[in-house]
């Protein structure tokens, strides 16, 4: 029988926050834009976003996919409100609670049983700022968090995880580790963790299956 894992790992953008796609309405209607200024919603909407099918085509990596969300909305007159950048605007809008609610209360759920708990991700430093990362509510319970920007090398290159991992202070196949990146989930795999992928069309349904490889009750996917 496998043992229950004691470590849990998370990707940030779209696994511990919501998606960009997902706030998009939300956003639009505080900062009152017309509905479509922030063009695309990606696997929400695959037909409607030609930049999404070039990604899935491998025409552009996800970092360009992204810049280049944010460019057209720019261009379409959505305000960066004094950040440097788009995502940094939307995420960091007054009213909008980025945390998926079932990630939440997974990592409470993980926190108050002695999971070790931790972040690897490949930009959140870069797309939201070091200073508003550390003052948001969530930050302390996460001992370990890896930002692949700050390392000089992105997943799926093994050196993030295993960066990840050695400061996790648990063998690989004790930690479960959540990313909505395909190639990403492959790339932990790839050093031994129980890495699983989160659909962002049921995003509540890889928090469940997380809470049973950590041995905890089922997290409520309701929310």
């Amino acid at each position: 029988m496998v043992s229950s894992a004691q470590g849990l790992l998370l990707d940030v953008g779209v696994v511990f926050f919501k998606s960009a796609w997902e706030i998009a309405d939300e956003y639009e209607a505080i900062r009152g834009l017309p509905p479509g200024t922030v063009v695309g919603r990606g696997p929400l909407d695959p037909q409607g976003d030609e930049r999404w099918q070039r990604y899935l085509a491998g025409e552009a990596t996800e970092r360009e996919y992204w810049l280049d969300f944010a460019a057209k909305a720019v261009a379409n007159g959505a305000p960066l409100d004094g950040h440097p950048t788009l995502m940094r605007a939307m995420f960091q809008t007054p009213g909008i609670d980025v945390v998926r609610p079932q990630a939440r209360a997974l990592v409470q759920q993980a926190h108050q049983a002695g999971r070790r708990l931790g972040i690897l991700t490949n930009e959140l430093m870069d797309f939201q700022g070091r200073a508003w990362v550390q003052a948001q509510d969530w930050f302390d319970l996460f001992p370990v968090l890896v930002d692949s920007s700050e390392l000089g090398c992105r997943k799926p290159d093994p050196q993030p995880y295993r960066t990840a991992i050695d400061l996790m202070g648990l063998p690989p196949d004790q930690i479960v580790f959540i990313d909505d990146n395909p190639t990403y989930v492959t790339g932990g795999l790839n050093v031994g963790l129980r890495s699983i992928l989160l659909d962002v069309q049921d995003p509540g349904a890889v928090f469940a299956e997380a809470a049973v490889l950590l041995g905890l009750d089922p997290v409520d996917v309701s929310a």
